[in-house]
């Protein structure tokens, strides 16, 4: 609620520890989510866009929307071009001609490719239940860079198949495991690398960005395929794609930090590998006591020699004692007992 937000901002400290503008409790506004103050945030906002953007730009959305097209090259001479068919007038090349009287793959029926299309489908859900099973053990930065390494090698084969006349089995091969390869890396990792690398305060709205981003780059795919495939033709347009995604992969390269094994504050500290090895240094055993040094059991009484005194300072002065973490020494006193007020500084 906004008495809720105003109660958190009126609570907010002017600087986080990390030198950013906000704490974690504070959100940014939009002009602060979009222009942050510092370098820092500004990197990891045009970072995050970036990311959204270049999960769609490798074709994949062209491989899922038109995968009919892509295995069915013969069709009637009256389809136009939104069919996929650049020239409706012209007869079909010698090649698809030979392929329609049954001696190729260039004429593909309509049960084939259902069941391609079925096929790609499965593989885009597969290889995302995969992802999820795998990637704390594998990292973030390693799946992602490799299976979208893989996505670019199997959109060149697609490319290929149009090069060389391969069968539709090759081709029908090449989709699925060109789309199982988006699902293991760049299909569900984009945006959860994303919010573990974004503060809490930009989060919420730097990731909606970044899904327009996203989506804008796939409409752009999926409404330029065929003029593209037109234009160019369908091989030059899938190794056109397959350039784009070597591209994507360097970027993934040199721009993504794993955080894997990171909580969201490690992740999005300015130096997470820092806070990473403390954590682990934190969740490590005690050292075993040095020869020589008090046992557990024989500094307990201490302990509560201390535990008493602070008690007793609390009770006396309504307060915590004023540093906290101060050593206390001395016998237990009972709380209430009157002591001198000197004997007391003492004491403390």
């Amino acid at each position: 609620s906004a008495s809720a937000a105003e109660a958190g901002g009126a609570g907010a400290e002017p600087a986080a520890a990390d030198g950013s503008s906000h704490t974690t409790g504070a959100v940014a506004s939009w002009r602060d989510s979009l222009f942050p103050p510092t370098s820092r945030e500004r990197r990891l906002v045009a970072l995050s866009l970036a990311l959204g953007l270049a999960q769609q730009v490798t074709g994949t959305e062209a491989i899922l929307y038109y995968t009919p097209r892509i295995l069915n090259q013969c069709l009637p001479p009256d389809a136009g071009e939104s069919s996929g068919v650049c020239h409706a007038s012209a007869s079909p090349p010698p090649d698809l001609a030979k392929e329609a009287a049954g001696d190729g793959a260039g004429c593909t029926s309509a049960e084939v490719v259902f069941l391609v299309s079925l096929g790609v489908g499965a593989c885009k859900l597969g290889g995302e239940l995969v992802a999820a099973a795998l990637v704390d053990t594998l990292g973030r930065r390693s799946t992602i860079i490799w299976s979208n390494l893989a996505l670019s090698a199997f959109t060149a084969l697609i490319g290929l198949r149009f090069l060389f006349h391969w069968p539709v089995s090759a081709s029908a091969a090449a989709l699925c495991l060109a789309m199982l390869s988006f699902s293991l890396g760049p299909g569900p990792l984009t945006f959860v690398v994303i919010s573990e690398m974004l503060p809490l305060h930009l989060r919420a709205k730097v990731v909606s960005l970044s899904v327009f981003c996203n989506r804008v780059g796939s409409g752009t795919i999926a409404l330029t395929f065929l003029s593209l495939k037109c234009a160019i033709g369908p091989a030059a347009a899938f190794g056109l794609y397959a350039a784009v995604g070597l591209v994507v992969t360097a970027f993934y390269y040199t721009s993504v930090v794993e955080s894997t094994g990171l909580s969201l504050e490690e992740a999005t500290a300015p130096e997470p590998a820092l806070l990473s090895a403390r954590s682990r240094l934190s969740d490590a055993p005690p050292p075993e006591p040095a020869p020589g040094s008090p046992s557990a059991a024989e500094e307990a009484p201490r302990l509560a020699d201390q535990a008493a005194m602070r008690a007793l300072y609390e009770a006396e002065s309504g307060s915590r004692p004023p540093r906290p973490g101060v050593e206390f020494s001395g016998p237990p006193v009972v709380v209430g007992t009157p002591i001198a007020e000197a004997e007391h500084v003492a004491r403390v």
